[in-house]
This record gives C-alpha cells, structure tokens and sequence, in this order.
C-alpha cells in the first residue's frame, strides 16, 4: 500500500430512527489513546445519552491490530461490529467514529440497530474531507556540505520529508519518503553527485 485516505478533519452528522437520535462524530486518529480521548469529548459534548457506541482503524487501512470496536451496552453485534465494517469498507485509516445515540422510546431490534448504526456511520463519512496520505519509508544520507544544495534540491523534487538530521564533520540525515520514489530519487542523487551521495534504507525495509 503506497497511499490512503485519512481525515482531513473532524466531522458530524445526525439521522434520526423512530424519534432515537443517531450522532455520527468522525476524528482523525493515529492511536487508541486519541481514539479513547475522542470518545470522552463525545461524551462531553453529548452528555447524557444512552448509549456512545464506537469504531476505529487507528492506522492504514490493513494493520488489523489497530482495530477497536464496541456496542457499549447495546446488544451484541448490533454497534461497533457494524461501524467497523463500514469503515474497512470506506478504505479510510487513521480514523474515530463515535455514534451517540439518544434513546426515542422505541426498541429497533437486533436489524434495526444494526441497519441504524450502519447508516449513522456512513452518514458521518460522507459529511468527512478525506485526504490522501501517502506511505513512507525512512532511509539516510551522508555527504559532503559541498553537496547539501544538491541533495536539497532533490530531495524537494522527490518529496523527501527530513525527520534527522546532525551537522557534523559531514552532514547526517534521516529521511522518509514514498516508498516507490526510492529508486529514482536514490539514482538522482548517484548521478548528480557524480556517486558521492548514496540513499541506504533503514534495516528491516
């Protein structure tokens, strides 16, 4: 996976089900704490509901472990599952939903919940701005301060974003990029140094 899309931004939406409220809050998120904080405002901003039912992907779309989902209280299955699968199937990572829902006096049923919090979710989805974040691996420079313009120019053309760097008796740097921009930027750097310059990947990539 070299991209997918996040969150622009926080983003909520309401759909009511025989007079039961349904408040869809969307959050970007890259962890379960900021996951668990978004509960909790949620649940400040809409306090005495009677139930905060919620899911998240609180990383790419495909790292399973960073999956949360909960009915709180509601019958099994009927919530967060629902909400869950919503979100794999918006392709969206890095992201909270929280559905907070105000009991109307009429019981939907285990489909009625299910199809409720279903379409909550979806509702809040669409009301999100959704932007693209691409993939990227680190890798390390060393060269020469006679080559720092160069290499930063390259690293520009390349969107290379520096996460390290150290001015020593050469420069050190930490770079992380698109993974499939490695090559090219890696021969960039080969030719307009005249070889001086080498892009290495951090072990393990």
């Amino acid at each position: 996976m070299q991209s997918y899309l996040i969150p622009a931004a926080s983003a909520v939406a309401e759909i009511a089900v025989k007079q039961s409220r349904f408040i869809c809050s969307v959050a970007p998120v890259t962890s379960s704490v900021e996951h668990q904080q978004h509960i909790h405002a949620c649940q400040q901003q809409w306090p005495n509901a009677s139930h905060y039912c919620h899911a998240a992907i609180c990383a790419a779309p495909s790292a399973s472990s960073s999956y949360v989902m909960s009915d709180d209280g509601e019958p099994s299955g009927t919530a967060g599952r629902p909400m869950l699968t919503v979100l794999l199937n918006s392709g969206l990572g890095e992201v909270s939903v929280v559905v907070t829902r105000y009991f109307g006096g009429t019981k939907l049923g285990t489909g009625g919940l299910q199809r409720a919090y279903t379409q909550a979710t979806l509702v809040g989805l669409e009301a999100t701005e959704k932007i693209e974040k691409k993939v990227r691996k680190s890798a390390y420079l060393h060269y020469d301060y006679a080559d720092q313009n160069v290499v930063s120019h390259w690293l520009a053309q390349y969107d290379a974003i520096i996460e390290q760097q150290d001015f020593g008796a050469t420069i050190s740097q930490r770079v992380a990029l698109p993974e499939a921009q490695f090559p090219d930027l890696a021969a960039a750097l080969k030719n307009a140094t005249q070889g001086r310059v080498t892009l290495a990947k951090t072990s393990g990539d």
